[in-house]
């Protein structure tokens, strides 16, 4: 293999040949001189060495020597250097997985990349894939052919929301080495030139207007369920486009034949982003939105499920009728409740020995203390706890009891006086309030509905189900189950179904793929819906191609190539050493 001259510009030495020829052409020029006698010349043919006549230069064996002296230092000037140890070299390459890459698929970035990295494959081994998402994951193990590598490049589907390649590319350094190259490939160009010899960053995108779903949900909102959808033109010119909305009979949206509810024009000006909003019938399943075909096709489609709202099935037990009246309010008001005595999911009580019959109830007692005091803080309040979330106690005058014995884990204290406790008893929650209306202005602050509303919301979490149902891509949802299941078999949208084990009746699935999830837990069906709303990879505007950075810069020939300029410059010596002998001997 020929070397690399890290010193090109040595080469401008070369220039000293012609003077060499020239000092061995001049020396044999002479000129004619007249003299008396030849008696003194040793030899008359010895005149043809000189005069005014070309003629053909005399090379000698010295001039040969000199000459290849002046080749061999300069080549050593020049810094030739030559690959170092085996022929091939590590390679990390690091993948934008982000869905922005499947614009334009059958010649878009995604299948640009495959073609350039397949021709850079040769010469490199091993070859790890470093897929960039939210946080780097390396795809599959080292690989040491190019037919291996591009078997193995099939992994890199392009379904993330998002790409860290700052992180996966610090990491990719890490993993490969310190002799490694990295070599980065996405849609965009970086935001300044590497700066590290060792990676390349080469982009395949290509600015493309496009229109996508940026935001969806299907909510309640005065009893009537809602659907609302914000449409996006991330591009700058006015665009138009058609939106389809289509009613699935079945619950996860595996239909071929919807049957349509709505259909519009819509047209958008630059960058502009316009929410639409369907009043739907009761009892509506799986819900399919669509936009007419662009550059990104992932972003035209999104499925909407309908949440889950059972109300929670709530007990009153309560003799104060002032403090009756305020509950009934508060719970009201969240929409999430109906009271009956009826197998109750929540028991709300003011007697301190009132047990449920149902074995699965949760109790909230509220106990009104003869001893009592009124507290003006400051509260020491569990931000960790549901129960908290969203509540200021700033001026808040709490009146309770004063006992520092109280069954449970504090919740609120006032000093070392715990107001708010929960008891945690196999699965079930013991709540104890202590509040005396005529010394408190709790109830009278927002921070009463929030608590009841916490309350609530907290015993729904607990029934058996699946929130939310409709997530964005790379969001997770929370599966809550009955206490004997101990895995669930999840199934995403490419049918590679797995299996996923339960722990404390909870347990989370992360939306990595877009469309309907379906989960098993013994014989109990759950469903919920992923969609790619994600504007910042839906936009197509700063998408750019070409590459930056350079492998052969001298920091990075420090890690791949070793110097053989000592070999020209011990070459050049032994010459050297030859002339001289030569010279020496006449």
């Amino acid at each position: 293999m020929l070397p690399i001259f890290t010193a090109p510009l040595a080469f401008i030495a070369l220039l000293a040949v012609p003077a060499l020829v020239a000092i061995y052409w001049l020396r044999q020029r002479g000129r004619e001189h007249q003299v008396s006698s030849l008696m003194l010349w040793l030899d008359e043919r010895q005149r043809r060495e000189g005069g005014r006549r070309f003629e053909r230069l005399q090379t000698p064996l010295l001039f040969f020597l000199e000459l290849a002296i002046l080749l061999l230092i300069v080549m050593a000037a020049a810094g030739p250097v030559s690959r170092a140890g085996e022929s091939q070299r590590p390679l990390v390459i690091v993948l934008d997985d982000s869905f922005s890459l499947l614009a334009d698929r059958e010649d878009g970035a995604r299948a640009r990349a495959g073609a350039a990295i397949e021709r850079e494959l040769r010469g490199y081994a091993p070859v790890r894939l470093v897929l960039a998402r939210e946080t780097p994951q390396v795809l599959g193990e080292a690989i040491n052919t190019p037919e291996q590598a591009m078997k193995q490049l099939q992994g890199w589907q392009c379904r993330a929301p998002e790409a860290d390649l700052e992180a996966a590319i610090a990491f990719a350094f890490e993993l490969g080495g310190a002799r490694a190259r990295v070599l980065a490939v996405t849609d965009h160009a970086p935001t300044q030139a590497p700066n590290e010899s060792r990676l390349q960053w080469w982009a395949f995108g290509s600015a493309r207007p496009n229109i996508a779903f940026v935001n969806a949900s299907r909510t309640t909102r005065d009893g009537q369920e809602v659907c609302w959808l914000e449409i996006a033109n991330l591009s700058a010119q006015a665009s138009k486009t058609t939106l389809s909305v289509a009613e699935c009979p079945a619950q996860n949206a595996a239909c071929n034949s919807p049957a349509s509810i709505h259909q519009q024009s819509i047209e958008l000006g630059p960058r502009e982003t316009r929410r639409v909003t369907l009043q739907l019938k009761t009892g509506t399943l799986a819900l399919r939105a669509r936009l007419s075909e662009d550059a990104l096709a992932l972003d035209n489609e999104v499925i909407l499920l309908p949440e889950p709202r059972k109300p929670v099935r709530v007990e009153m037990r309560v003799r104060n009728d002032a403090l009756r009246a305020l509950l009934e309010k508060a719970a009201q008001a969240s929409q999430q409740v109906s009271f009956t005595a009826s197998d109750p999911e929540l028991v709300i009580t003011d007697q301190a020995d009132a047990n449920a019959e149902n074995a699965s109830a949760w109790m909230l007692r509220l106990i009104s203390e003869p001893n009592a005091a009124s507290f003006l803080g400051p509260f020491v309040v569990d931000r960790a706890h549901p129960l908290t979330e969203g509540l200021s106690l700033g001026g808040v005058v709490w009146g309770g009891g004063k006992s520092e014995q109280f069954t449970g884990t504090p919740i609120i204290t006032a000093g070392n006086v715990p107001l708010l406790t929960d008891l945690e008893r196999a699965g079930k929650h013991d709540v104890r309030l202590r509040l005396r209306l005529d010394l408190s202005t709790l109830h009278e602050t927002p921070n009463w509905p929030i608590l009841i509303w916490n309350m609530i919301s907290w015993r729904a979490r607990a029934v058996p189900g699946v929130r939310p149902t409709n997530v964005r891509l790379g969001a997770e949802t929370a599966l809550t189950l009955d206490a004997n299941v101990e895995s669930v078999r999840v199934t995403p949208p490419d049918h590679q179904a797995r299996q996923l084990p339960v722990r404390d009746r909870t347990m989370t699935v992360k939306a990595d793929g877009i469309g309907v999830y379906e989960l098993d837990a013994g014989g109990a069906k759950y469903v919920f819906a992923s969609n790619a709303l994600r504007q910042e990879e839906s936009d197509l505007a700063e998408c750019a191609s070409g590459r930056w950075g350079d492998w052969t810069q001298a920091t990075a020939l420090q890690w791949e190539y070793t110097s053989v300029a000592w070999v020209a410059l011990l070459l050049a010596l032994l010459t050297l050493s030859a002339h001289a002998v030569l010279a020496a001997r006449g």
